[in-house]
């Protein structure tokens, strides 16, 4: 399930806002801009399960990229060992400005839907941006 990380998120979001609530406005920071980093794993043979699904995937993360929501979206390398091949992705990251719109591109995604993501590490996390372009 995608879903774990929504009650956490809810609470700690109800408990920051509690806190800077008695705070004058002349004296708070800026706020954070909410984003959200959707990521995931590959499955080790992800170079060719992936062949016949990679448009699929590619045309909705620029769908999601045109509407707005899909701000930025790649995948990492192997982790940098001496064992390690760096050619191959190991991982999907994707920067989203909207949470629901990153539910829904987990919903939609044909590497998901075909197995090509381990399921288990799907994440979501909201990531609060304090340094913009």
């Amino acid at each position: 399930s995608t879903k774990p990380y929504l009650g956490m998120i809810r609470s700690l979001t109800r408990v920051s806002a509690a806190a800077g609530a008695g705070r004058r406005a002349f004296f708070a920071p800026p706020a954070p801009v909410p984003h959200y980093i959707l990521t995931y794993q590959y499955q080790p043979t992800i170079l060719t399960d992936r062949v016949p699904h990679r448009p699929g995937h590619v045309s909705l993360a620029k769908q999601h990229k045109t509407s707005g929501t899909l701000l930025y979206a790649g995948g990492l390398s192997s982790p940098l060992s001496p064992n390690s091949d760096r050619s191959v992705p190991s991982s999907g990251v994707f920067l989203f400005n909207c949470e629901k719109a990153a539910e829904a591109f987990i919903k939609e995604d044909p590497y998901v839907k075909e197995g090509i993501v381990d399921k288990e590490t799907i994440t979501i996390q909201e990531w609060a941006c304090v340094v913009t372009p």
